[in-house]
């Protein structure tokens, strides 16, 4: 296919907000996912919505194989956006994570994240236009106890797309990393984390829409690392500003009350 907007862990939530988004701007798709049901789902009705090509890809992409089947899939296609939403939680102390999930959080928020933009910048530098976004989050700024890995590698990213801009700032491709706070999916739930998804005021829950419109604009104005809500600015002032004893204090504080 051409025109292509690829976008990983499509099955809900942001991933699935940016394949409305750019279906919504006459891209045809690619999205991937684990829930063969859901995913499918979800081509037929972009196809039906927004008149596009949706192709999907069943795949985890928290292994080498997974990844390699993604990037055999995607050999003919050209992708004109890149969307790395692909992304888990892990709720236990640090201690206490297993190594399969160590192994697969980091592959997957790091491993997967490099080789797949590399494998896609490569074509792009070819025809001198495209556009990488990388989902991190705000826990690149403020890491939590139960969220040590996670975080860690959302860090990975914020500095890996902020240096991959720098290196391509003379090309036409557009590169920016989003940093949202809490979304309105199921990511927390499948985490095992306790949540109150009404919750109003500061770290209240945003939707998956809003947050792709914010970043959206931040992206059309040229800004590399977009804060989509007034709640995750703060996080990022607070953690410039605070002392650091202090800081920890808060975190700890809004951690303990997540069990």
């Amino acid at each position: 296919m051409k025109n292509v907007a690829l976008i990983t862990g499509a099955t809900s939530g942001l991933g699935l907000a940016y394949a409305k988004e750019y279906a919504k701007r006459g891209y045809n798709l690619i999205i991937t996912g684990r829930r063969e049901d859901k995913i499918k789902a979800n081509a037929v009705n972009l196809e039906n919505t927004f008149n596009v090509k949706v192709k999907t890809i069943i795949v985890d992409l928290a292994n080498e194989e997974g990844l390699d089947i993604l990037l055999s899939g995607i050999r003919d296609d050209e992708i004109e956006v890149l969307v790395n939403n692909a992304g888990f939680g892990l709720k236990p102390f640090f201690s206490e994570v297993i190594k399969e999930d160590i192994d697969r959080i980091m592959f997957l928020q790091m491993n997967t994240v490099v080789i797949l933009t590399q494998n896609v910048l490569k074509q792009m530098l070819v025809r001198d236009r495209g556009t990488i976004i990388n989902i991190s989050s705000d826990g690149a700024f403020a890491v939590m106890p139960r969220n040590v890995l996670y975080s860690s590698t959302k860090l990975f990213i914020l500095n890996f797309t902020e240096g991959l801009y720098m290196e391509l700032i003379d090309s036409a491709i557009r590169v920016q990393v989003v940093c949202p706070g809490f979304i309105d999916s199921d990511f927390h739930e499948s985490a095992g984390m306790n949540v109150v998804k009404k919750k109003t005021g500061f770290m209240k829950f945003m939707d998956p829409d809003k947050i792709v419109h914010l970043a959206m604009r931040d992206l059309k104005i040229g800004r590399v690392v977009s804060l989509p809500g007034l709640d995750v600015k703060i996080i990022q002032i607070m953690k410039k500003l605070l002392p650091r004893k202090m800081f920890y204090k808060i975190i700890i504080s809004f951690a303990r009350k997540m069990k």
